[in-house]
């Protein structure tokens, strides 16, 4: 039996930065993994750094996680790739056009100020490469993009060295909670106690919460990604396009990575997808109506990421009601890889039973 302060699931983004400031709080911190660290969503997702375009209620804590991005070389000893070259949403029409005036509108009236409306001129300037119909845009000009396999192992190393105990091919079975303690049990018979758990399983949230009986309404979608072959510069900031399904822009070495949110075919009795060639299709299409010089591209890779959704499209970041000590902080629905090192501050705060620096009222299990 292994004793710990406390047990988290789940060694992606969310529980690796959870852990190590619970290890920075002067806590013992089992950090159990399914597989080997760093795979999956946290590893291969996009790795946009983004405040733009997110959904109100997330706001305050994406404005406060982006606070922490430029200072990740202290916080992790790493700068994990991170670029603030901006990022814009490009309005094709002016139906597009004046839902993204309302909506920065909005955005201000929160106390917010990131979000810029720009006209087409500014963004024919930020984008020259666009070709598409244009009736200006938003832009947060310190948004970027970071580079995701490079942050988990950077937090993940860092948790490590504070004390973190990482314990990896480890499927758990069974949980249970007795006398104020939790027992957990992993497949291949390895036993941990602890205080308390923490559920940062990811796609696989609604599994272990399961194993307790408690309930999640989250499910498993696997999201396709491409990268194309080296090509010259020809793009600065990461642009999205209003009412299309597109994540798109241009990193260091001169590739170009594509996202957007298509599905590919997930089964999760293997845990394996399979791309959809259709859906690559679509989103190759796009990306050349919209970016001519990407016709001389090659695209080299395609894969997928599992994450785990939530109907609402936020996360769950809360104390189970019916049993204490328990903590989900799962279901960031295909966008909490900017939101991580926020998370686990306050995550680390809420297992300790601190009032965390930011209301997390939003992401409480109550709303379902």
């Amino acid at each position: 039996m292994s004793h710990a302060d406390i047990i988290i699931i789940g060694s992606g983004l969310m529980g690796a930065a959870t852990a190590l400031f619970l290890a920075r709080d002067g806590k013992k911190v089992a950090l159990i993994e399914k597989e080997r660290a760093a795979m999956h969503a946290s590893a291969v997702n996009a790795g946009g750094v983004r405040r733009l375009n997110r959904a109100f209620e997330e706001i305050p804590l994406s404005v406060a996680a982006a606070e922490m991005w430029p200072q990740l070389l202290k916080i992790v000893g790493d700068d994990c790739g991170f670029h603030p070259v901006g990022q814009v949403r490009i309005a094709p029409g002016e139906k597009e056009f004046e839902q993204l005036a309302k909506r920065v509108a909005r955005v201000e009236a929160l106390g917010f100020f990131h979000e810029e409306l720009i006209d087409a001129k500014e963004v024919r300037r930020l984008v020259p490469a666009y070709v598409g119909s244009c009736s200006g845009g938003i832009v947060a000009r310190s948004d970027g993009h970071a580079l995701p396999a490079r942050t988990i192992k950077a937090f993940i190393r860092t948790a490590r060295a504070e004390g973190v105990e990482l314990h990896t091919q480890c499927r758990i079975s069974a949980i249970s909670h007795r006398h104020d303690c939790f027992f957990v049990e992993a497949a291949d018979g390895r036993h941990f106690q602890a205080d308390a758990v923490v559920n940062c399983a990811g796609a696989w949230g609604k599994t272990i919460a399961a194993l307790i009986g408690d309930e999640l309404p989250l499910e498993p979608v696997a999201l396709t990604m491409m990268v194309t072959g080296r090509m010259e510069r020809f793009l600065t900031p990461v642009i999205g396009i209003h009412g299309h399904k597109l994540s798109f822009k241009q990193v260091e070495n001169g590739t170009v990575v594509i996202g957007g949110g298509h599905k590919a075919t997930l089964d999760m009795q293997t845990e394996k997808n399979i791309i959809k060639v259709a859906e690559i299709k679509k989103s190759s299409e796009t990306v050349r109506q919209h970016f001519p010089i990407m016709q001389k591209s090659t695209i080299v890779r395609c894969w997928a990421g599992i994450e785990g959704m939530v109907d609402d499209g936020l996360p769950i970041i809360d104390e189970s009601p019916g049993i204490p000590g328990l903590f989900h902080i799962c279901g960031f629905s295909a966008h909490g890889f900017q939101l991580s090192p926020m998370v686990g501050r306050l995550a680390a705060a809420l297992v300790q039973g601190k009032k965390p620096e930011l209301s997390l009222d939003s992401f409480s299990m109550n709303r379902f």
